[in-house]
């Protein structure tokens, strides 16, 4: 009996069937993957929390979209009631778009926390030069509309008013008038604020205005103007330009940016003036563009890309255990090659939990740093060789390295590894090229 059980050890010692049993272990590493990807979701969802938190009582990302000329009138139309012809009139509300609009934008930026989660916030002083032209006033209504121009209002959106920082007065041909909350259109009311015009009938109109907003991440303005120039800068030395525009200009230093953009009207993909302004106030913020205050070192979403890689590199851990043990005369089992992928699983969860507090760079550091020494020293004993560990680690730092060097080169990631895939197949041929695995696989005898 005992004859038997030690005739069928190699049989179970077989490269062949080690190779399919690394196979099934690489699958099954895929669980604890899976695991620690929930484990990031879940980090990302409570940092977009703390990032609403203090958009909550700071101010979110800010659109500023105006300012408009409403303008409020009736008109008789014909309408069908109960199956009769009955002239009825209509309360309607025009709006008008700026001839030219200039708008200047200084942000100061700094950072919020909530925990152990940061977010930029800025507070931007944007000043606002624009004209309204007569012609386009009196080319506003139908003809016969009763027009009310004692209750026309200029309107400035803002995504979140609540950033306001101070009161906001409106200069109107040389009046000034105080803005009020909220943005009233046919019984809806808007985020922004609004003020009285000051017309009497159509004319020349010329405002200036300057306000603070407060935000957070993101600022950008709408091109409303025929002709619209806009120029913003901040002391954020890591900008993202975004949105329907990008800057025609643009200055990066260490001390901030400054961009600006020009925008005529043709580009912007609709007309000066509505007859109605009811559901046209939504399309006025879809051609804003700005910047985003963004963090260069966004280690959720570099922990997620190493993580679409995970399955190579724990695969490719394995190749490495398993080239090293065919020339070897020491047999890894199975639970052995468990415990190396759950090493290399493992790293993923250490970058994940140290870059929430040292940034992703030091965290992986660190990470790479343990999971390779750890398997190296555990390969030392195993393997019962100094040389086959120092290979080990030499193999396992380079690899690391590597899938660095793939997160911080997204352009090149699926050259890089491809060629890291092709290597490593290379590598595999060449060492076992003069391995007889008919002479591994043949049972010991005596």
């Amino acid at each position: 009996m005992a004859t038997d059980t030690i005739k069928s050890l190699p049989a179970v010692r077989s490269p062949g069937f080690k190779f399919l049993l690394i196979v099934i272990l690489t699958v099954c590493m895929a669980v604890p993957l899976f695991l620690i990807q929930l484990a990031l979701s879940d980090r990302e969802q409570t940092a977009a929390g703390a990032a609403s938190d203090i958009a909550a009582g700071w101010g979110g990302p800010q659109v500023v979209a105006g300012p408009v000329l409403l303008v409020p009138y009736t008109v008789r139309r014909e309408n069908l009631v109960n199956g009769q012809e009955v002239n009825m009139d209509q309360d309607l509300t025009a709006m008008l778009l700026p001839e030219n609009l200039n708008m200047d934008v200084h942000a100061r930026s700094g950072t919020r926390w909530r925990g152990i989660f940061e977010v930029p916030v800025y507070t931007a002083t944007i000043g606002v030069h624009a004209t309204f032209d007569k012609a386009g006033m009196a080319a506003l209504m139908p003809s016969d509309a009763k027009v009310r121009w004692n209750e026309a209002r200029i309107v400035i959106r803002v995504t979140d008013a609540h950033g306001l920082a101070d009161n906001v007065v409106l200069n109107a041909n040389g009046h000034s008038v105080p803005f009020e909350s909220g943005v009233d259109v046919d019984e809806t009311r808007l985020s922004g604020i609004q003020a009285n015009a000051g017309l009497k009938e159509p004319g020349d109109l010329t405002l200036d205005t300057k306000f603070t907003l407060r935000g957070s991440r993101e600022f950008s303005v709408s091109p409303l103007g025929r002709r619209t120039t806009a120029t913003v800068q901040s002391d954020w030395n890591s900008p993202s330009f975004f949105g329907a525009f990008l800057p025609t200009d643009s200055a990066l230093s260490k001390d901030g940016f400054k961009a600006s953009w020009t925008v005529p009207y043709l580009a912007r993909g609709f007309g000066q003036s509505f007859a109605s302004a009811n559901n046209q106030m939504d399309l006025l913020q879809q051609p804003a563009f700005g910047a985003r205050f963004y963090q260069p070192v966004d280690h959720y979403q570099l922990v997620q890309r190493s993580l679409k890689y995970a399955i190579l590199f724990v695969a490719l851990a394995f190749l490495v255990f398993f080239v090293v043990e065919t020339v070897s005369p020491q047999r890894l089992h199975a639970v052995q090659y468990a415990l190396v992928g759950s090493a290399q699983v493992l790293f993923y969860l250490l970058v994940l939990s140290l870059s929430e507090h040292l940034g992703f760079a030091l965290s992986y550091l660190i990470g790479a740093g343990a999971t390779v020494a750890l398997t190296s020293l555990y390969a030392m004993s195993v393997l019962a060789s100094r040389v086959r560990a120092a290979a080990l680690f030499v193999v396992l730092g380079t690899l690391y390295a590597l899938l660095y060097v793939i997160l911080n080169a997204e352009d090149y990631a699926l050259l890089i590894g491809a060629g890291l895939l092709f290597a490593a197949l290379a590598a595999t041929m060449y060492v076992t090229r003069r391995i007889n695995w008919y002479a591994l696989a043949a049972p010991a005898v005596g």
